[in-house]
């Protein structure tokens, strides 16, 4: 069974194998100051002896003999042959980047979920929202009590624990309370942070305040309809100008900088419905190696719809629009 050192950095959680020792005595090799020179050296890049020789100011000679050392306890290979001046010279490199010992190896540990396989593409989406590997920012639901203008509320604030469940598996949770309503961050006047939205404009005041500054706005801009089934005009915008997504089962996912704060960033999960809102989290929740396929930095905007096609009555499965 492969044993990894698992390490928190600040790109969030990062693991390489590590060859563990199963006899004391193979400990004694590196007990060594040439030995863990070398050891050092050949974990970073295949190296040959005389090379090292040079560079550690030794005889050639003595670097071989410590090498052989180190490849009778398993922690040293040979990994290609190269002709160098007529001779072929061996590249010797470190069999693993780590090595440790282990007391009781039945008892394996504290277990963690690794399900989701953290890469490039998802710690560039977030990449903002993290500092020290803990989440930086705050996630904004809507009140779910009538407030605004058009005395709306929200039924969607609790698909937030599907993405927050989601960041979880890379990301620890502030020091601070991150989950606030609408009417609690306008009250704090903390619309400069980096931020995540959950719920359209209609019921997410938050929503509709940064929406309503985009140079090129989410949503249309005029509201209709009654709560909570509140709509913004002709619904999500497409690409196309005379194109809208209307449907309550429509939603968007946008990244872009805080119009209040351009140094802070704004990530949305907001729908034209409920049920918009809920097939854009889980659109990015369960499929996200399909949405951010082309991600590579900056601003980021994706529309999707969400079906029941098990006929349960919730959301199941989305399709990305545009």
């Amino acid at each position: 069974m492969k044993k990894r050192l698992i390490s928190e950095t600040d790109k969030g959680i990062a693991a390489k194998e590590i060859k563990m020792f199963d006899d004391p005595n193979k400990m004694k090799t590196i007990l060594n100051d040439i030995r863990w020179t070398i050891l050092k050296k050949l974990s970073k890049e295949a190296r040959y002896p005389a090379d090292l020789a040079r560079e550690m100011r030794l005889h050639e000679q003595k670097v071989y003999y410590h090498i052989r050392q180190l490849i009778n306890v398993g922690l040293v290979e040979v990994v290609f042959e190269k002709e160098i001046r007529g001779a072929k010279a061996r590249y010797y490199k470190t069999t693993e980047k780590a090595f440790g010992i282990e007391i009781d190896s039945k008892d394996v540990g504290m277990h963690f979920n690794a399900n989701t396989p953290v890469n490039d593409k998802l710690l560039k989406f977030f990449q903002e929202f993290y500092r020290n590997s803990k989440f930086n920012g705050l996630i904004v639901v809507g009140a779910p009590d009538a407030h605004g203008p058009h005395k709306t509320w929200a039924r969607d604030g609790h698909y937030a624990i599907y993405l927050a469940m989601f960041m979880g598996q890379f990301l620890h949770p502030s020091d601070e309370l991150f989950v606030k309503l609408d009417v609690e961050v306008r009250a704090e006047k903390a619309l400069d942070q980096n931020l995540i939205l959950v719920g359209g404009p209609a019921v997410n005041l938050v929503t509709h305040d940064i929406n309503t500054r985009l140079k090129n706005p989410a949503f249309d801009n005029h509201m209709q309809g009654i709560a909570p089934d509140a709509r913004f005009g002709r619904g999500i915008t497409s690409k196309d100008p005379k194109t809208f997504y209307s449907q309550n089962n429509a939603g968007i996912i946008f990244k872009v900088p805080n119009p209040f704060n351009p140094e802070k960033t704004v990530i949305a999960f907001a729908g034209q419905g409920r049920r918009g809102t809920k097939a854009a989290i889980i659109a990015l929740t369960n499929n996200w190696e399909t949405i951010l396929k082309n991600y590579k930095k900056g601003s980021f905007r994706t529309v999707v719809k969400g079906y029941d096609l098990d006929g349960d009555g919730t959301i199941d499965s989305v399709e990305m629009l545009e």
